[in-house]
C-alpha cells in the first residue's frame, strides 16, 4: 500500500490526481470530463474576485490510461475553485495564478486502499469495497466496515464463535470481538495473526466514536489488514518464512536440494 498517495485527501489543477485503476492496478486514471456548479449562496463573492476559493460541487469522469483496460469510474466532491496564490521566483521576479481545490467525496466503483486478489472470500472482499466506498467521505464508517471485515476473515479461518461454560457446561457466544480473537490465540497458538487482528479491532472500535478516527490510524489498519490477507490467502510472505527455513535448515540454497 502506498501510505502517499492515500495521504492526500485533494488534488489542484495544477497537480491533477495519480490513482491507479481499482481494476487492473497497473493503470493511472486520467480525467477527461470535468464539471461544476456553484453552491448557492456564493455569487457574489464570485462577483467580487474573494481570493481564498468560492465553493462549488464537481463532478467528472475518470478513465484508466491501461490501453488494455480503459476502465471508467465517476468522481464527485467539492472544489474550492479560484484561490489567489503568488510566489516570487530565484530571479525575483513575481508570479499570480488562481488555484482549484478539488476535494473528492465519492468514486464509483471506489477505489481500492489494498488489492484484493481473487483468493479472499467473496464476503469478506465486500466488507472492504464498503470500507473503500467510505474513505473519502467517512472515516468512522470506513473504520467499521474494517472491523467487520476481520470478523468475517475470523468465519473462515473456522475460529470458534462459541465456548463452552466452566458452570453451566452449555455453549455461549463470545461477549466480544476481543474474547473471541484471544480464544483463537490460544488454540493456534499464531500471535502474528492475533497481535494484527487486535491491532484492527482497536482501531476498528474508534469508528463507533463520531469523529475520533485519525487517518493515519485508518492507513495504519489497512496495512495491517493487508499483512493478514497475504499472509492468510496469498500466502507470499509464509511461503517466503517456508523457503528461508529450508535453505537454514540444509544450510545451502533451495537449487542445491536436488
Amino acid at each position: 500500500m502506498n501510505r502517499e498517495i492515500w495521504n492526500k485527501r485533494n488534488f489542484t489543477n495544477k497537480n491533477p490526481l495519480d490513482y491507479n485503476c481499482p481494476k487492473c492496478n497497473i493503470g493511472i486514471l486520467n480525467i477527461t470530463d470535468l464539471n461544476s456548479k456553484i453552491i448557492p449562496g456564493q455569487e457574489e463573492m464570485e462577483m467580487y474576485n474573494y481570493p481564498n476559493g468560492i465553493d462549488y460541487v464537481f463532478s467528472g469522469i475518470l478513465v484508466c490510461k491501461n490501453s488494455n483496460c480503459k476502465n471508467v469510474l465517476s468522481i464527485i466532491g467539492n472544489v474550492l475553485k479560484d484561490i489567489h496564490n503568488g510566489y516570487q521566483l530565484p530571479n525575483g521576479e513575481y508570479v499570480e495564478e488562481y488555484l482549484s481545490v478539488y476535494y473528492p467525496k465519492y468514486f464509483f466503483p471506489p477505489l481500492k486502499i489494498i488489492e484484493i486478489s481473487q483468493k479472499v472470500p467473496k464476503e469478506v472482499a465486500q466488507q472492504l469495497n464498503l470500507s473503500f466506498s467510505h474513505f473519502y467521505n467517512d472515516l468512522s464508517s470506513c473504520a467499521n466496515r474494517i472491523r467487520n471485515s476481520i470478523e468475517l476473515i475470523l468465519d473462515d479461518l473456522k475460529a470458534p464463535k462459541k465456548y463452552k461454560d466452566s458452570k453451566t457446561n452449555k455453549l455461549k457466544a463470545f461477549r466480544t470481538l476481543h474474547h473471541r480473537i484471544q480464544n483463537y490465540e490460544k488454540k493456534t497458538k499464531n500471535k502474528k495473526i492475533t497481535n494484527l487482528l487486535f491491532a484492527i479491532k482497536i482501531i476498528g472500535n474508534e469508528g463507533s466514536h463520531i469523529g475520533n478516527v485519525a487517518l493515519e490510524d485508518l492507513l495504519d489498519a489497512y496495512e495491517f489488514l493487508e499483512s493478514i490477507l497475504d499472509f492468510v490467502y496469498d500466502k507470499k510472505e509464509k511461503n517466503i518464512h517456508i523457503k528461508a527455513s529450508e535453505i537454514v535448515l540444509k544450510n545451502k540454497p533451495l537449487s542445491k536440494h536436488k
